[in-house]
């Protein structure tokens, strides 16, 4: 979550794998996001509004110290950019694709 910190990588962002750099949601304001991931293909959207299309290639190849951010099973996080900033989520929800 990043709207307003000076870091130019902005909410919504696969961070470093696809950035968003314009600002869609503003401090102190409750919003939507949607992350959508099915097999490679991964779609984020806020407010309805998608700001990430991004599908994986085959064999992708990531710079030094990034080589294992690839899409696969597990984890998922959320993160506050600033760590002087306050995040509060709300009706988070996690459904399995079929």
């Amino acid at each position: 979550m990043n709207n307003s910190h000076t870091d130019w990588r902005r909410t919504g962002s696969l961070w470093a794998i696809q950035d968003v750099k314009e600002v869609y949601a503003k401090d102190n304001e409750w919003f939507a996001l949607h992350i959508t991931v099915k097999e490679k293909h991964i779609t984020v959207a806020i407010n309805d509004k998608t700001v990430v299309d991004y599908t994986e290639p085959d064999n992708v190849q990531r710079e030094e110290g990034m080589k294992d951010r690839i899409i696969s099973s597990g984890t998922f996080a959320l993160q506050g950019h600033d760590p002087k900033s306050k995040v509060y989520y709300r009706n988070i929800r996690v459904k399995l694709l079929t």
